[in-house]
């Protein structure tokens, strides 16, 4: 009998804990150290006072039981106890003089409503809702990155429905195609179909999660964030797994170009046959292994050849006042802009929670703004605390007062107030300038997507892997998942071991 290497894993987010799950399911000795006294990373959550802010599910794909997708929620078991939400409407976009563009989810709804706004879009509106029905064709398997030539050949047939719509949308920006309308508004609303989608972000995005939405395929899981890396967590150490928190890893060791083991803080040694990194990436090459494996493509993404996500500021309110009747997410402009930071916005995006019971009292809702900041900015602040915390109050008052022009009352129904800046997430999470989500999404990243993706190895050194949303391209809960299971599917193959996706006997 072969021997069962120890698997040592850096980071509790999503993707070390499932790299922790299904290496346990193969029955190999797994620890994972966590910084932070919580599981889930990014994917998070927190209470305030009787309310539930949540820093990141705004829905999740492959829920609906009949799709491929679902079995990475099976194996990993999440969701069979947990209620769905299917969103009637996306996002509702407001222009300075009043129009609404309303994003429905039912494809029907949303081109009749499209066509009421701009009968003279007739042509465009048609190829949109035709796109939108044509990946409603996809069927997302579970392995959502190819790992190997056979993986993606594998791919390439389940993609075999969508091929055509692929080829036809695949180098297709939002902005590109938001230029075809004649209608002016929805040319300026289209493109904030996502908030913080950059100038090349692909359409076929939009068409797919307009797609999985009218399908009743993607949706919110009721409670949100932090009961999935919970139940995760869980999960983990129901099979024999071990998380050691408030454990932060400072070094990976390397004998003769092989990951051996991990130096803690305090100097603490643990050894191991194989690592595992699902933290930050840059931390992971450029800090964790002094940047001695990196070669001329990685140090191209971070360096400026790859665009990160966007660091944020996000606010938190919770209100004495019933937000249901709002649509979930509105896109509004500001009559004059204001600073936030040091950043001026024309623009805000105010999503509320009240399709979800338990993150509020009865009556009263949850509602978060998330802007673009500076994360430079943040920094210099933080040094001086009192400095810091009077900005985040400023923020705050200045997000009220706007609110309370729109929905006069407001300013005295808030209840909690809480502000995360990009270096509360970075603190917390430690991600490289507290961005939300790895790569910001375009074109290429999409292709990448397609393909074989990026590389989970660094060149010239074994026995170490890399997972999670610095080197999955999409960077969201799905393939953060699906980046543990690959990992483990990968090192199965590696030993020529079967592959398993529960416990054996």
């Amino acid at each position: 009998m072969k021997h069962k290497p120890k698997i040592l894993i850096i980071g509790a987010g999503v993707s070390g804990l499932s790299a922790g799950i299904y290496g346990r399911m193969n029955g190999y000795d797994t620890t994972i150290f966590e910084m932070h006294k919580l599981p889930g990373g990014l994917c998070t959550s927190w209470r305030r006072r009787g309310y539930v802010f949540d820093g990141a599910v705004r829905y999740l794909a492959g829920v609906n039981p009949k799709t491929q997708g679902y079995q990475l929620w099976e194996e990993l078991g999440i969701l069979q106890d947990t209620s769905i939400h299917f969103y009637d409407e996306f996002v509702c976009i407001e222009s300075a003089n009043g129009r609404q563009l309303h994003l429905y989810t039912d494809v029907d709804q949303l081109e009749a409503h499209l066509l009421d706004l701009s009968p003279q879009d007739e042509g465009v509106i048609s190829e949109l809702i035709e796109g939108i029905k044509d990946f409603t064709h996809l069927d997302l398997p579970v392995d959502l990155t190819a790992g190997n030539a056979v993986e993606l050949a594998e791919m390439g047939r389940e993609m075999l429905p969508v091929l055509m719509p692929t080829l036809r949308w695949m180098r297709v920006t939002l902005q590109d195609f938001a230029q075809r309308f004649k209608d002016p508004f929805l040319r300026e609303a289209f493109p904030l179909f996502f908030q913080f989608a950059p100038p090349e972000f692909p359409m076929m995005l939009c068409l797919s999660t307009l797609a999985l939405m009218n399908d009743r395929e993607a949706g919110y899981p009721m409670g949100g964030s932090l009961p999935i890396a919970r139940t995760l967590e869980a999960r983990y150490l129901e099979l024999g797994g071990k998380i050691k928190y408030r454990t932060r890893v400072t070094d990976i060791i390397v004998e003769e170009d092989r990951a051996i083991g991990l130096e803690l803080e305090g100097h603490q040694v643990v050894e191991g046959d194989l690592v595992i990194s699902a933290s930050d990436g840059r931390t992971t090459i450029y800090d964790l292994l002094d940047g001695n494996y990196i070669d001329r493509s990685n140090r191209k993404r971070y360096e400026g050849g790859m665009l990160p996500s966007k660091s944020i500021l996000q606010v938190s309110l919770g209100v004495a006042k019933d937000f249901s009747e709002e649509p979930p997410m509105i896109n509004f402009p500001l009559e004059t802009p204001v600073w936030l930071g040091n950043l001026q916005h024309e623009r805000l995006v105010l999503k509320h929670y009240c399709f979800d019971p338990s993150v509020a009292p009865q009556g009263k809702s949850v509602l978060s703004l998330w802007c673009e900041a500076d994360y430079e900015y943040w920094r210099w602040l933080y040094r001086d605390k009192a400095r810091y915390n009077q900005h985040k109050d400023e923020v705050v008052e200045v997000i009220i007062d706007i609110l309370d022009q729109r929905y006069p009352g407001l300013h005295d129904l808030v209840e909690v107030v809480d502000v995360a800046t990009p270096v509360t997430y970075e603190r917390y999470t430690g991600n490289w300038r507290g961005a939300f989500a790895g790569w910001a999404m375009t074109t290429r990243k999409m292709s990448m997507m397609m393909g074989i993706g990026m590389d989970k190895t660094l060149p010239g050194l074994d026995h170490f892997f890399m997972i999670g949303h610095w080197v999955e391209p999409g960077g969201n809960v799905e393939l953060s998942c699906a980046s543990g299971r690959d990992v483990i599917k990968d090192i199965c193959s590696a030993r020529e071991e079967i592959f398993r996706t529960q416990m054996p006997d």
